[in-house]
C-alpha cells in the first residue's frame, strides 16, 4: 500500500503516535491480515487470487498454492458457477461499492467442491469492499468471511431445547385430561374383560380395547419422555413378547428398502423397565442403523442372555450378574474413531441440516442409564456398526409374588373401605365401579372439602384414600397435608395423569404415600392400593 504524503517514505494516517515508514507499516499489516481471526482473500480487479490467509486455508480446506498455482484460480468466475447468489453480491464491490452479507449460508455443489468442507459448506457473514486508485478505479477487491457456524450450531441447540420445553408444556397440557379420558376407556375395558370369559370373541374384543388404551398412553409418555417430564413406569417385561411387536412396527416405517431380521433365544431373562420406553429404544436403534444404509439393506437385531462374573465384566463401571444382550447391527459404511467416541452426545450428528437432530443415541443412553444398562458402540469402516445394549436381570417378578403371596395371606384386609376423591365424575364413576368389582367398599366424593369433611366424622372407617392429584379447587397433596396434620396414618394412593419427577419427589416426602400413573386396569389398582396398604 502507498503513501499519499509528499515524501513517500511515511504514513499520513492519523492516529499513529508516531509516523511509521511504509516498509514496516506493510510487514505489521500482512502481520495482522495473516494472523487475523476471519478468512481474508485479495482478489486483483479480474478476480484473480492475490492472496490468502492461514484463517482461509482453514475454512476453506484450500491452500493458496492449490488456487494460484494448480488451480490458476479466478474467484471471480469460480464463484458464478458454484454459488450465483454469492457471485451476485461480491459483484457488486467490483464496481466500486460497499457489500455486508450476514447469516449467509454458503455451500458448493459436491460435483464443483473442491474440499470436503466446501460440499459440506458453513455459515458467514461476510464483508467485500473495493480498494480504489487516486482516479477512483477499483484496483483491488478483499473479501473477509467470519466464520459463525459454531455460533449457529449454537443457536439451533437452545432452538431445540426451547422446542423441547414447548413439547414438555404442552404434553404436561393436555397429559391429566388425556390420561382422564384413557382412565375411563382402561377401567371399563379392564371390568368387562373380567367379566367375559377368556377365548371369547367378546373378550377378545375386550383385550384389544385394553391394548389399544395402553398404545395411547404410550404416546404421551413418549412426549413427556422427550421432555424429560415423565418417571419410568417399570414392570417385568418379557423381550420375547416385546421385541417383535416393536420390530413389527418399526419394519412399516423405515421403508421397502430395508428387512430386519431378528435372532432371539427363547428363554430371555425377563427385566425390569418401562415398555414404552425400552420400545423407543430399539426403535431409535433401528431407524440409526437405518440411516446407516441409505441404499437399504439388512438389520439384524440379536437377542440373547449373558452372565458376567466378578472382575470380567465389559466395563469397569459394570457390576457382574445376569443381563439381557440386545445388538442392533447394520452394514453400512462405518463410524469414524473420532466420531465414534461423540455418538451418545446430545445434539451431535453427522447429518446434514435438518435431517437429524442429534438426539436419537442420546435419548437411547439416557433410558439405558435409567434402567441401570450399559451401551456399547462398535464399528468398523466399510463393514457396518453395532451398538449393543445390556440391561439387567429383572427381580420386580419375584417381588411381585411375594407381595401376592402375603395378600393372600390376610385375605380379612383385601375388602378395603376406600375414599375416593376425583373431581372429574366420569373418571370418579369408574374408579368406583373398578372398586366394587375388586371387592372393596368406597365412598366418593368430588373435592379436597368433602374428604376433610367425612374424615373429620370418621376417620377410622377408611382403610385407603385414593386421590386425585390435579383438582380446580385444591390439589390432593393440600389433602395429604391436612391428613397428616389430623395425626392420620392412612395409606393414600395419588392418581395422576401426568407422572412428573416433581410429583414423585413430592410423594416420597410423606409416610404411606404412593402414586399411581393414569389410564390403569384392574390389576394395577388393586396392587397399587395393596402395596399401600401393607406398606409400613
Amino acid at each position: 500500500m502507498r503513501s499519499n504524503s509528499g515524501g513517500g517514505n511515511v504514513s499520513p494516517w492519523k492516529g499513529f503516535t508516531h509516523t511509521i515508514p511504509e516498509e514496516e507499516l506493510r510487514d505489521i499489516l500482512e502481520g495482522v491480515i495473516a494472523s487475523a481471526p476471519f478468512a481474508v482473500m485479495l482478489l486483483d480487479a479480474k478476480g484473480n487470487v492475490i492472496a490468502i490467509n492461514q484463517a482461509h486455508t482453514e475454512l476453506t480446506g484450500l491452500t493458496f498454492e492449490r488456487i494460484v498455482h494448480d488451480l490458476k484460480m479466478n474467484f471471480r468466475d469460480y464463484l458464478k458457477k458454484v454459488n450465483p447468489v454469492a457471485a451476485r453480491e461480491v459483484e457488486r464491490a467490483f464496481n466500486g461499492e460497499y457489500v455486508e452479507i450476514t447469516d449467509f449460508y454458503y455451500q458448493v455443489p459436491k460435483e464443483l467442491a473442491l474440499t470436503e468442507k466446501l460440499a459440506k459448506g458453513f455459515w458467514l457473514n461476510s464483508r467485500a469492499f473495493p480498494i480504489k486508485d487516486p482516479a477512483g478505479t477499483v484496483r483491488y477487491v478483499v473479501l473477509i468471511n467470519e466464520d459463525i457456524t459454531a455460533k449457529k450450531e449454537l443457536e439451533a441447540i437452545l432452538l431445540q431445547t426451547q422446542k423441547m420445553e414447548t413439547v414438555g408444556l404442552l404434553a404436561g397440557g393436555i397429559a391429566h385430561d388425556f390420561n382422564n379420558i384413557l382412565a375411563g376407556i382402561m377401567g371399563y375395558a379392564s371390568l368387562l374383560a373380567a367379566a367375559l370369559k377368556p377365548g371369547t370373541e367378546e373378550h377378545d374384543a375386550a383385550m384389544t380395547i385394553l391394548d389399544v388404551a395402553d398404545r395411547a398412553a404410550a404416546l404421551t409418555n413418549h412426549l413427556l419422555a422427550i421432555a424429560r417430564k415423565s418417571v419410568p413406569s417399570l414392570s417385568s417385561i418379557r423381550l420375547q413378547e416385546l421385541l417383535p411387536r416393536t420390530i413389527k412396527f418399526v419394519e412399516r416405517s423405515i421403508g421397502p428398502k430395508y428387512r430386519i431380521e431378528l435372532q432371539m433365544a427363547e428363554d430371555l431373562f425377563p427385566v425390569d423397565g418401562d415398555k414404552a420406553q425400552l420400545e423407543q429404544v430399539l426403535v431409535n436403534l433401528c431407524i440409526n442403523a437405518r440411516d446407516a444404509m441409505p441404499t437399504g439393506g439388512l438389520v439384524i437385531v440379536r437377542a440373547s442372555n449373558v452372565s458376567f462374573e466378578p472382575g470380567k465384566t465389559l466395563l469397569p463401571t459394570m457390576p457382574p450378574g445376569d443381563y439381557v444382550e440386545l445388538a442392533v447391527i447394520d452394514h453400512g459404511a462405518g463410524i469414524p474413531p473420532d466420531v465414534l467416541d461423540r455418538v451418545f452426545e446430545p445434539f451431535f450428528t453427522t447429518k446434514e441440516l435438518g435431517r437429524g437432530s442429534g438426539l436419537g443415541l442420546a435419548v437411547v443412553y439416557g433410558i439405558v442409564k435409567s434402567h441401570r444398562g450399559f451401551v456399547v458402540a462398535q464399528s468398523k469402516i466399510g463393514v457396518g456398526s453395532q451398538f449393543t445394549v445390556y440391561l439387567p436381570r429383572g427381580k420386580l417378578g419375584l417381588e411381585e409374588k411375594v407381595e401376592s403371596r402375603e395378600a393372600a395371606e390376610a385375605p380379612e384386609k383385601v375388602a378395603l373401605n376406600v375414599l375416593v376423591v376425583e373431581d372429574d365424575p366420569m373418571v370418579r364413576r369408574v374408579l368406583c365401579d373398578m372398586l366394587a368389582r375388586l371387592g372393596h367398599k368406597f365412598e366418593a366424593t368430588s373435592e379436597v372439602q368433602g374428604a376433610l369433611n367425612l374424615l373429620v366424622a370418621d376417620a377410622a372407617r377408611f382403610d385407603l384414600l385414593l386421590v386425585d392429584v390435579i383438582m380446580p379447587e385444591s390439589d390432593g397433596f393440600n389433602l395429604v397435608e391436612a391428613v397428616r396434620a389430623m395425626n392420620l396414618e392412612v395409606p393414600i394412593v395419588l392418581c395422576t395423569g401426568m407422572n412428573s419427577p416433581e410429583t414423585v419427589a413430592r410423594a416420597q416426602r410423606y409416610r404411606r404415600v404412593r402414586v399411581l400413573a393414569k389410564p390403569f386396569d384392574l390389576s394395577v389398582l388393586n396392587h397399587t392400593m395393596l402395596n399401600a396398604y401393607f406398606s409400613s
